[in-house]
């Protein structure tokens, strides 16, 4: 029999308190008035919530600016915000050939960052490398640190901390990333799949995104990964091990891939099979394109031409989404998910991806089932950078974390 636990008072007063911050610190303008509407909670109840989390430094009262008809029938609206030295929270980004250490508010706000780039690393060099930009940016900011984000590629284990073993990651594996800098920063510190962290990154700062119960967030960077939000919170199954969408077969008779598996979805879906297809309609469409016949093209040159209605780039990004849709009407027949978010990194503002796999999902789908919609990413490709934070503010909105 399962085991049912009560909830004592004190545990109300902690999950009102982390609530009330949630909104405060996700929603604009906010008054007692809307909190108490929003919360349900008596004007009493939640003054007492408002003038402890002041007391704390954690919030503070201002007086908001006002239009002039406003001002004309004498509204002075009084706002709650992050109180200006209220404490903050580190995020770690771990990708190939680049490492990102920030500083940010509870907002989601980065207020520092930095970047070290790398061409290969052992386990130790990593460690190290983070903990210097860990002290670099503690040295720089007096405000108190809560806890750490860290935002890995995958695959990860979250139940043990681990970085298990990535794809060309110089033989790293099992590392206990999150044990290891929790003991030399004396630091709560949280890991989650990069993807995971995308999609935990909309649901809780992105204005897109933050009323959705369901969304699926797609990240293609060097791999394919995915992030679910369901029923309002992030899943990330018994281990953390579910966002590896570029390992789902689309042909067990397919080549061998590198995760032990055949016909994985990274295999079809990539750069190198984008250049494959412009190179293969050269000799058909001779002139049709601008870009270059003499060398492979990046993500976003492809991208930028495709936008530009380039004849070849379009014919790439449409053979790659054919295949990111094959894989993705598996995912949404099982978990019947209608929201996609796409993060990626791309100069050009365009939506010509999403609007090739928006096209390509609802082929086949009846009227009344509802139409999949797919959007880019509110933080273009930064959405795992910004996760690396969301995992800890997700924690301390749900008052898992009690900060107070």
């Amino acid at each position: 029999m399962s085991v049912q636990h009560g909830t004592n008072l004190t545990n109300i007063k902690e999950k009102n308190r982390a609530l009330a911050l949630r909104l405060i610190a996700t929603e604009q303008s906010v008054s007692r008035a809307d909190l108490a509407r929003n919360m349900h909670l008596t004007k009493t109840t939640l003054g007492n919530i408002v003038s402890e989390l002041i007391a704390k430094d954690i919030i503070r009262e201002y007086t908001a600016p006002v239009d002039d008809s406003e001002t004309a029938l004498g509204r002075r609206p009084i706002t709650l915000d992050l109180s200006l030295s209220s404490p903050l929270v580190m995020g770690m980004l771990i990708k190939r050939n680049l490492l990102s250490v920030i500083l940010a508010d509870l907002k989601g706000s980065i207020l520092d960052q930095i970047n070290w780039e790398y061409e290969s690393a052992d386990a130790d060099l990593l460690i190290d490398t983070l903990m210097k930009l860990y002290h670099t940016l503690v040295s720089r900011h007096k405000r108190r640190i809560l806890a750490i984000g860290i935002s890995s590629i995958g695959p990860v284990d979250m139940i043990n901390r681990k970085i298990l073993s990535p794809a060309n990651f110089w033989g790293i594996h099992d590392l206990p990333i999150a044990s290891i800098i929790e003991e030399k920063t004396s630091l709560p510190a949280y890991l989650i799949h990069d993807s995971s962290a995308g999609a935990l990154a909309e649901k809780i700062y992105s204005k897109k995104a933050k009323d959705l119960d369901n969304l699926l967030y797609l990240h293609i960077m060097n791999g394919i990964g995915v992030g679910y939000i369901l029923k309002g919170k992030l899943y990330d199954g018994d281990m953390g091990q579910g966002g590896e969408l570029g390992h789902m077969s689309i042909n067990f008779t397919g080549p061998l891939c590198n995760c032990g598996n055949n016909g994985c979805l990274e295999l079809y879906a990539n750069i190198h099979t984008m250049n494959a297809k412009m190179q293969s309609l050269r000799s058909i469409y001779k002139g049709a394109s601008l870009l270059s016949p003499d060398k492979n093209h990046t993500w976003n040159e492809i991208i930028s031409a495709a936008t530009s209605m380039d004849f070849l780039a379009t014919a790439a990004v449409d053979d790659f989404c054919n295949y990111i849709a094959f894989a993705l009407k598996n995912v949404i027949s099982l978990m019947d998910i209608r929201h996609i978010i796409v993060g990626y990194d791309s100069a050009a503002h365009t939506t010509i991806l999403e609007d090739t796999l928006e096209l390509k999902l609802n082929s086949d789908v009846a009227e009344k089932d509802g139409k999949i919609r797919v959007e880019k990413s509110y933080f273009g490709s930064n959405a795992p950078l910004i996760g690396s934070i969301a995992v800890v503010t997700d924690k301390i909105f749900s008052g898992e974390l009690n900060i107070f």
